[in-house]
């Protein structure tokens, strides 16, 4: 296995600090919300449930995923609610590779590019169970475009092999989040709290870029703390009782 980078101690520090700066309330709703969706997930998507999932489930579920939510009706339609119903026990039963599964799922899924799927999969394994897969969607991490929010936790170049290009990998770089975000004092189990973590750094980032490149934009787009809460299909309230 490729020997992977190892993220710098003070910017995760940085990075915590200011969002703790957005008060603990905001933080601490920003948890509940994203367990509620983890729990509304680990209800509706379990095995034993999964294949009397109801349209209007599936497209709750669809809601609350980032890549797949502006084509909910799309993806639903094309695909099929019988499909889809076999396509995510599979993807959450089978005991293939994380990386082949998923594949598997996104080349099946139909109304949106292959990149949302693959999102869309890996939000359907990592809500389903927070304390055992990591999230990796494109927004954390894409080695293609050498993007996302973990490049932002090392100053060197971000480099095609530097946070994995096998699930295996990548979620080295996840635990090294986790660990860091324990040793500086956020004892939060299992991953959710460094899914918020990871969104606020984008977030931040889509914020600074836009207000940097369009003077005249400030206003109008939502400041970090919304736009993180969005890119974790959190933007609305949403009815998640099961």
């Amino acid at each position: 296995m490729k020997k992977l980078a190892t993220l710098d101690d003070f910017l995760v520090r940085d990075y915590l600090i200011k969002i703790l700066g957005e008060g603990e309330e905001f933080v601490r709703g920003f948890y509940q919300d994203l367990l509620a969706k983890s729990q509304f997930f680990s209800q509706v998507l379990s095995p034993e449930r999964v294949s009397k999932l109801s349209e209007e489930e599936a497209l709750n579920v669809l809601d609350l995923v980032f890549a797949v939510r502006r084509k909910k009706e799309r993806v639903l339609k094309e695909t099929g609610l019988e499909k889809l119903r076999l396509m995510i026990k599979e993807l959450l039963t089978s005991e293939s590779e994380w990386d082949s599964k998923v594949e598997r799922f996104a080349r099946e899924l139909r109304g949106v590019d292959f990149k949302f799927a693959r999102d869309f999969a890996s939000e359907i394994i990592h809500f389903s169970y927070p304390d055992r897969y990591v999230l990796w969607t494109s927004w954390i991490w894409d080695p293609e475009s050498e993007s996302g929010a973990v490049v932002f936790l090392k100053e060197e170049p971000p480099k095609r092999h530097m946070y994995g290009e096998k699930y295996e990998e990548f979620e080295k770089i996840y635990k090294q989040v986790q660990e860091k975000l324990t040793d500086f004092g956020i004892k939060v189990r299992g991953f959710l709290m460094v899914d918020i973590f990871l969104a606020m750094i984008y977030a931040t980032y889509v914020d600074y870029m836009t207000l940097s490149t369009m003077h005249s934009a400030k206003g109008f787009f939502p400041p970090a703390g919304a736009m993180a809460r969005r890119l974790l299909g959190l933007s609305v309230k949403e009815e998640m009782e099961v």
